[in-house]
């Protein structure tokens, strides 16, 4: 004994589905167009190049990092060089304590390469103003492209 819904309400359910549909359907376009990097590049290139001189800076930091610490790393052999230089004899020694001097001497050589407390202070000091920079362009950035267009007016 179940009544059937109304045609009025079939009718305004019908309304409220073809209206939620036209606004999925613009919402769908708009993230489309949002995304679009040549349509952002267009309206906020500033913001996009800054982002990406900010990304390239980043690499070059942590490249220069890498290769410093590579080039400051001293392998087995050459840790065996220097100890044979010395006088000692690292093949006497078992496994675990040739592998603990090797340590120890490969920190002992890291600080003494390391250079000049004030040098490294500096460069930390100019890494991180570097870091903060980069950090307010993005933020600004974000900023920009979040709120950068007015809503559309209804027509």
């Amino acid at each position: 004994m179940g009544e059937k819904p109304s045609a009025r309400t079939e009718r305004e359910l019908a309304d409220l589905r073809a209206s939620l549909d036209v606004d999925l359907q613009e919402l769908r376009t708009r993230l489309r167009e949002d995304v679009d990097p040549r349509r952002v590049a267009r309206r906020q290139p500033v913001a996009v190049f800054g982002t990406l001189g900010s990304m390239v800076a980043v690499g070059v930091v942590t490249a220069a990092r890498g290769m410093r610490q590579r080039r400051l790393r001293h392998t087995d052999n050459e840790l065996d060089a220097i100890i044979a230089r010395l006088g000692g004899r690292v093949d006497k020694l078992k496994g675990g304590a040739r592998k603990r001097l090797r340590e120890t001497l490969r920190s002992e050589i890291g600080e003494v390469e390391q250079g000049p407390k004030a040098q490294q202070a500096l460069f930390t000091a100019v890494t991180t103003a570097v870091t903060a920079a980069l950090t307010l362009v993005a933020r600004r950035f974000a900023s920009r492209l979040v709120g950068d267009e007015e809503l559309p007016e209804d027509s």
